[in-house]
């Protein structure tokens, strides 16, 4: 791919170590939807407490699109 396919491209800076360089990033193309739980997004678009929980082959990836989370009921 010869662009960034993001509409705002990733942080320079990563918590887990050394910074991005966007010059040695390889973009690639979704080809397998996976299900899987998380307990929440963080600040920084991280995913926190992830578990894998299957391989979808009833969606195309295309389809994938971020979950918007569930307004909090009292």
């Amino acid at each position: 791919m010869a662009k960034i396919p993001l509409a705002v491209a990733p942080p320079r800076d990563s918590r887990f170590g050394s910074p991005l360089k966007l010059s040695k990033v390889h973009w690639v193309k979704p080809e397998l939807v996976v299900e899987l739980t998380y307990l929440t997004w963080t600040e920084d678009n991280l995913l926190r407490q992830d578990s894998y929980q299957a391989q979808r082959e009833d969606k195309p990836a295309r389809q994938v699109v971020r979950a918007t989370p569930h307004p909090h009921r009292r």
